[in-house]
């Protein structure tokens, strides 16, 4: 995947400034693909270079100007040509899993001690997935319909949390002193 194609689709969504479509990255594409508010920008100023955005400008009082993009007809063609190619499976890459690989050589208290920090980032995680799921659920019709597709992969994220969880329990119960 590139930040090109979950920019497109963020703004497939619906328009945004750039500020607008970081928070919005953040707290959805952010969860499995990450990037920085420079990526960011470099990527819609490419995006509109390639004319595939629109731009308006907001005159804001007492605020500099907002730039509002929206996706036009040619970047939803990019949009879709670039959602055709078939991904590569997941990779999990947990700096976590990688410790407890070579645990044997750490004392189990350390060993639960980590466990219990990371079910805690687990849990939380998880209730941030589930009060999206919410919001989702709360939006008037129309645009809970448009969120349709971002909330079948927030679906995945609760499941493998929960069953991360599900693992912490079984790895603790051998931990156990």
């Amino acid at each position: 995947m590139s930040l090109r194609l979950a920019v497109l689709g963020l703004l497939d969504l619906e328009p945004g400034s750039g500020y607008a479509l970081l928070q919005r990255f953040r707290h959805s594409l952010g969860f499995f693909w990450s990037t920085t508010h420079q990526q960011l920008y470099r990527e819609l100023h490419s995006l509109q270079e390639a004319g595939w955005l629109d731009c308006e400008t907001v005159v804001q009082k007492g605020r500099p100007d907002q730039k509002v993009y929206r996706l036009n007809v040619a970047g939803e063609a990019e949009l879709d040509r670039l959602l055709l190619p078939e991904p590569a499976a997941m990779r999990l890459r947990d700096p976590w899993l990688v410790k407890l690989f070579s645990g044997r050589r750490l004392p189990d208290a350390h060993l639960r001690a980590e466990l219990q920090r990371q079910e805690e980032l687990h849990r939380q995680t998880l209730q941030t997935y589930l009060d999206l799921q919410q919001q989702i659920a709360a939006m008037p019709a129309a645009r809970r319909q448009r969120y349709h597709h971002p909330e079948l992969s927030l679906r995945l994220g609760i499941a493998i949390e929960r069953a991360w969880l599900q693992w912490s329990e079984e790895v603790a119960a051998e931990l156990e002193p």
